[in-house]
Order: structure tokens, then sequence, then C-alpha cells
């Protein structure tokens, strides 16, 4: 949308300097690279990013030792592209990478743990991989108020709502597990209010 509207497909983060392509490739955004690179998008690859595409082809299980590259990531390492992979619902990748010992709470953007991004983005095989694999359910993201898991899921569906996203059995999945929210109905959807409200009856 940004790009009929006339957005520069070259234009450069003021910042850090990347360009689109070459930022979409270091987060492992597969369908933004290739619609930029189709388009004739141009950008410098170094070595960091190349690998991060490699990991989002399939093409590799190995994370490239490098920190974030953008503001709004903690860490030191690429830790928080499980996360980006969780969002993006790529659950095969997040099973590769999990399966090569990345740890399954790893922090990423806003400090967000990839049960937290998954489940805003309705991400629903994610989810229920990373629930398997141990994720935490209780985890906050900013503080001891921050958003659970299922406040994540919760607050996508009302405000931020992933087009593809399956919101409504998220939300069932989570609470089937127990996971706590401070959110209540009602959301606009009324299946997820049952499940809230269900929710909240049993703690």
């Amino acid at each position: 949308m940004l790009l009929d509207a006339g957005a520069d497909p070259d234009l450069p983060h003021p910042d850090i300097g990347l360009t689109p392509l070459a930022a979409a490739a270091r987060v492992g955004h597969l369908a933004a690279y290739d619609l930029l690179a189709g388009l004739g998008a141009t950008g410098v690859l170094d070595r960091v990013a190349e690998d991060v595409l490699a990991v989002a082809r399939g093409q590799s299980h190995t994370l490239p030792d490098a920190p974030p590259p953008m503001p709004g990531i903690p860490g030191r390492d690429s830790g928080w592209l499980l996360g980006q992979f969780a969002l993006l619902g790529r659950v095969e990748v997040v099973r590769s990478l999990l399966d090569a010992g990345v740890p399954v709470d790893s922090r990423g953007w806003s400090n967000f743990t990839p049960l937290d991004q998954a489940a805003m983005h309705g991400r629903l095989d994610v989810v229920r991989l990373l629930v398997e694999r141990g994720a935490d359910l209780e985890d906050c993201a900013f503080d001891d108020e921050g958003p659970t898991p299922l406040d994540a899921a919760v607050w996508g569906w009302r405000n931020n709502r992933a087009t593809d996203g399956d919101y409504e059995n998220t939300v069932a999945l989570l609470v089937a597990e127990g996971a706590p929210t401070r959110h209540t109905p009602p959301t606009g959807n009324q299946r997820i209010d049952e499940l809230l409200t269900r929710q909240h009856e049993s703690t």
C-alpha cells in the first residue's frame, strides 16, 4: 500500500542506513524482501542479513552472532528473531530455531516474548508450538503490570488485528491452558467474550 502511494523503495533508514530491502532481509521478513526485490529495490546485504535470509528461507537453522539492528529490541544477540518469525506465523522456522536451542522466551520487539508476539497476531499454530515447548504463559512484557500472552491476544484483536490472524482459537487455546489476563468483556467478539468470562470465573 505504501509503495502504491509512492513510497521510495530505496530510501535508507535515517539512523541506521539500511534500505527497505536490506531491513526486510535483516529482520527475516521474506515476503517483504521478495516484494521489494521483485520491484527492483536495491540494498547492500551484509553477512548478517544473508544469514537471516537463509533462516527465513529454511536453508539454515543457525542465527547469526550479531546484535539487533534497530532500537526497541533488547539483548545483544539474534535471539529476538525467534519472536519476529513467530509474529509472521513462520511455524516451521520457529520450530527449527527451538530445535537448535534458541530459548523459547527470548525477548524481542518492545520486550515481548515470542508467545506474546504470536498471540498478538493470532498465529494459532505458532502459539500452540510455543506452549508445547514450555513458553511462559504468565510472563508480563514490560514489568509486573505489563501484558501477558493472553492480554496480547485480546489487545491484538481489539486494536491491531492481523487480517489473517486466528484470534478466537488463539484465545481459546490460551484460556484452556490457564493463561491469565486482565482484559474483560466486551471485546466486540462474542466468542472471545465468552472465553474471557469463563477464564475469570475459573480463577
